[in-house]
């Protein structure tokens, strides 16, 4: 998930900023046809996942024996938004994601006791699932009572390829095999979108929160569980094909202007993303690693003019690998790698 502008946070302390804020007084801009209608924000999140973790014990013996396994992510995210209305707006967002998954030659002599093995090293590049989504404002904005909440509903489409294939050397010259799920670029299914987002003005400062919640009802996709190239593992019927499953991501905190300069607010957040065990439509059998990251989230936003820039770095203090429908029928307990911290760069005009 791409960073996005929180627009109401910033336009909130921007009126705190500075003078006493105006009333709006009606105008040609505020017409259907008015070009200010239309906003284009991009994103970009950097994620650098190595520390593996079963539950929320981390595995740190993969560390010292060089065994964990590296992912890559630059994940980047085109927004267009057309405001229907000062309290409808349609957006139509397309991610671009460039990844590379690393196994170290090292995994494969300690753990799978394969020696003069080469590193493999996995890639995909492109774009991903297209998501069109309309949100609604309960009170119309500007809100002069210092708070609003707004709603929203869409659909994801599977525009994203969810069978990337690459070429890998193995200790028997190069075999071309499925990336692994975490740097598919797509999901592979239809997915339906709900989410809010909601800011309240105390004095200077303003509370903000958000939060969407990805529905997926198709179970699986088809596509063949990744495995190691030159690597032969049992055939397991629950975790042959992977799973399409629900995500989430929430986040909140608190902004504050910063003192004599204009438009710039500091803030600081929580966020909690992740991945569910069971979805709430449809199946959850097939791969999927569960679980979920707890950070803090400090970062800054700017606002000049029609422009918005916003930097977010989300520091993670808890990470839990949850056991997936497979791992509690098995009763077993699967691992994954998570991050530090991440990036998340955001950009927004309106025209």
């Amino acid at each position: 998930m791409a960073a996005r502008s929180s627009a109401p946070v910033i336009g909130a302390l921007c009126s705190t900023s500075g003078a006493k804020a105006e009333k709006p007084k009606p105008s040609e801009d505020d017409g259907p046809l008015s070009a200010h209608h239309w906003s284009i924000s991009t994103g970009y999140r950097y994620q650098h996942s190595f520390r593996h973790f079963v539950g929320t014990t981390e595995q740190t013996q993969r560390q010292a024996q060089k065994t964990a396994v590296v992912n890559y992510l630059n994940l980047f995210d085109v927004s267009v938004t057309y405001k229907i209305n000062p309290r409808w707006s349609l957006t139509a967002s397309l991610p671009i994601m460039n990844a590379t998954r690393t196994y170290d030659h090292q995994l494969f002599q300690v753990l799978l006791h394969i020696p003069n093995a080469p590193d493999q090293v996995t890639h995909s590049n492109g774009i991903g699932d297209l998501a069109v989504s309309a949100q609604f404002w309960l009170h119309r904005p500007p809100a002069e009572n210092g708070h609003n909440i707004a709603f929203s509903f869409g659909a994801v489409m599977p525009t994203g390829k969810d069978n990337v294939r690459d070429t890998v050397q193995t200790v028997n010259g190069p075999q071309q095999v499925y990336v692994d799920q975490s740097i598919q670029l797509g999901m592979g299914g239809w997915g339906i979108t709900l989410g809010t987002e909601a800011y309240q003005r105390v004095k200077k400062a303003v509370l903000y929160a958000s939060g969407v919640y990805l529905l997926t009802p198709q179970e699986q996709n088809g596509v063949p569980n990744a495995s190691l190239a030159g690597v032969k593992f049992p055939t397991n019927p629950l975790t042959s094909t992977m799973s399409i499953p629900d995500q989430y991501l929430a986040d909140g905190g608190i902004a504050y202007p910063v003192p004599k300069i204009r438009g710039l607010a500091a803030k600081f957040g929580v966020r909690y993303e992740g991945v569910k065990v069971r979805d709430l439509i449809g199946g959850s059998l097939g791969f999927r690693r569960p679980g979920y990251a707890l950070s803090v989230e400090p970062g800054l936003q700017y606002e000049r003019a029609k422009n918005t820039w916003s930097v977010n770095i989300p520091v993670a203090v808890q990470r839990n690998r949850k056991r997936s429908v497979p791992d509690l029928i098995q009763g077993t307990a699967g691992d994954a790698a998570f991050a530090d911290y991440l990036i998340l760069v955001g950009y927004a005009r309106s025209f």
